[in-house]
């Protein structure tokens, strides 16, 4: 009887071990494809904008939600031999699928008219809606947006995976990673990446334009920059200047939420405290009425509105793009939740990054101003360029500065050695290609095929 008992509690014993054990792998599995985020692409059927060749995809990223991407091959011949130039902005710039795409250099503008000057005559562009939650990609919940700039890095990760998986002929194409203001913190952190990842890629460079790379430290010589462009006096300097020391201070003290939240009142404080009234930040020459938007990060929709005639992106987006591609996803509707998302990550200063690429890998470095942005001003931005700490600092500090001309016509300077690169931009705010369009060009040829 007591060895019947026995092994009555020795089958239980059994069976519970097992339950248990097939409990930790349903929860190791579900951990695993939620840390992972396992990817499969989910390609777009509607009939596309224009009659060039075109993909429009979402990414499914596990449990965190869907990053979408549009891709347009070039138009010259031998296309998979030409370059991807991977576009992204970031938390307070506007999306690429919209602004990237079509108020810059993609093959249609927001009129739908064709580009004659779209890179895609030279190169394949790749659009990608960066960090999830903004754009058309889409978090599965707010909290699902990743607050780690290496985790929204992983992200884009998985979106290259997915996209050499659906156009494996490009897996050889010579890759360059654009990233515009805070997307060059993305753009960086993403180069790292690719460096051990388990698929075929041939990354040649990665390109930061007027990136948020050391905010704090840039911000030190806005007092300087407004002074002497004009914009404030010494006391409005003084208001600037004490800004920007606290915000430093902050920041070297690893307070970062607190200096986040400092950086994006910077609008309010240059307008109402240091006395430019109505200034845009983005692009300084720009003449605004006193009608600030307090969700106008940085002024860019009002500098967008007066460069592109007054279009209402997220209504064009919605109303035209969204039924031409077959998604139903409402156009950046995460953008706030996506803002708050990176108030512990955003002042982090990714300067370290820049340095890891020079020193550890062979991709190429360049990095453009325009000098007309007063949020990175091109003195700033050489506060830590001028610094770095790797083996060819001293070759690019001491090269001669050179002048850019287009069609005998000043464009800005540019400094270079084999593997880093800075161009001075003239009469450009902080989108260059809008801008300074020929400019850009000139800058790709010189960047990619070093002419």
């Amino acid at each position: 009887m007591q060895s019947s008992r026995n092994n009555i509690w020795l089958a239980l014993l059994v069976i519970a071990i097992g339950a248990l054990l097939a409990g930790l792998g349903v929860l190791l599995w579900w951990l695993i494809v939620d840390r992972h985020e396992i990817s499969t692409n989910i390609l777009l059927e509607g009939t596309g904008l224009g009659d060039v060749q075109q993909t429009a995809a979402l990414t499914r990223l596990g449990r965190a939600g869907e990053m979408f991407w549009w891709f347009f091959p070039t138009l010259a011949s031998a296309g998979v031999a030409r370059p991807i130039i991977l576009w992204l902005d970031g938390v307070t710039g506007l999306p690429p699928s919209a602004f990237a795409n079509f108020g810059m250099f993609g093959p249609l503008d927001f009129n739908r008219n064709k580009r004659n000057d779209s890179w895609i005559n030279e190169y394949n562009l790749l659009f990608v809606d960066a960090p999830i939650g903004t754009g058309f990609s889409k978090a599965r919940t707010d909290n699902r947006i990743p607050q780690a700039l290496e985790e929204n890095a992983n992200h884009l990760v998985h979106v290259l995976r997915a996209f050499y998986t659906h156009h494996e002929a490009y897996q050889r194409s010579p890759l360059y990673i654009f990233g515009q203001g805070h997307g060059a913190q993305l753009a960086v952190s993403l180069a790292i990446q690719l460096t051990d990842v388990d698929f075929s890629h041939n990354l040649q460079g990665v390109v930061l334009g007027n990136g948020i790379i050391s905010p704090a430290l840039a911000l030190t010589k806005l007092g300087f920059y407004l002074e002497e462009m004009g914009y404030i006096d010494a006391t409005g300097r003084a208001v600037i200047e004490g800004f920007s020391a606290e915000t430093n201070r902050l920041v070297n003290n690893e307070d970062y939420e607190e200096a986040y939240d400092k950086f994006l009142s910077l609008g309010r404080i240059v307008e109402e405290e240091a006395g430019t009234v109505a200034v845009n930040l983005r692009r300084i020459t720009d003449k605004l009425v006193r009608n600030p938007s307090a969700a106008d990060y940085f002024g860019q929709k009002n500098y967008l509105r007066s460069m592109l005639d007054d279009v209402d992106i997220n209504k064009f987006m919605m109303e035209t793009v969204a039924p031409s591609l077959g998604i139903s996803i409402t156009f950046d509707a995460q953008r706030d939740a996506v803002v708050n998302a990176f108030r512990s990550s955003f002042m982090v200063p990714t300067v370290d990054k820049v340095e890891y690429i020079l020193s550890n890998t062979s991709f190429k470095v360049a990095i453009y101003n325009g000098n007309l942005d007063a949020v990175s001003t091109t003195p700033g931005q050489l506060e830590w360029i001028d610094n770095l700490e790797w083996s060819g600092q001293d070759a690019f500090r001491n090269s001669e500065r050179q002048p850019i001309a287009v069609n005998s016509l000043l464009q800005g300077y540019f400094r270079e050695t084999e593997r880093l690169t800075f161009y001075w931009i003239n009469a450009a705010g902080q989108s260059v290609p809008l801008d300074s369009p020929e400019a850009a060009q000139r800058i790709l040829q010189k960047i990619i095929f070093n002419i």
